[in-house]
């Protein structure tokens, strides 16, 4: 008999998990992609590591050498974070990342 927990045992309750991931263009906004590295400044044709800036209406993105510097460091988000800050002030978390 299968457990409750194997993964091929259906719902009993017919639940489904949600899989609905459409955009909703009246409440969600697609963001313009910065076309330089955030922290470099050097020109970006591919960008490999997004974040967004919502003060900007931008995702801003690291250069492939940043990426993997920081992804490697384990700090990607710290820097993105640090780029806000010097962006548009410490407010900027409180009001916008408190999620990340």
């Amino acid at each position: 008999m299968p457990e409750e927990t194997d993964p091929d045992v259906k719902n009993p309750a017919g639940d489904e998990e949600a899989t609905d991931f459409s955009f909703d263009p009246g409440s969600q906004v697609e963001l313009e992609i910065e076309k330089t590295c955030c922290l470099t400044g050097e020109e970006v044709s591919c960008s490999f590591c997004r974040f967004p800036d919502y003060v900007r209406g931008t995702m801003m993105v690291m250069s492939k050498k940043a990426m993997l510097e920081h992804l490697r460091a384990g700090d990607t988000v710290a820097c993105f974070k640090k780029v806000l800050v010097e962006r548009h002030g410490p407010k900027v978390l409180e009001e916008h990342y408190s999620e990340y």
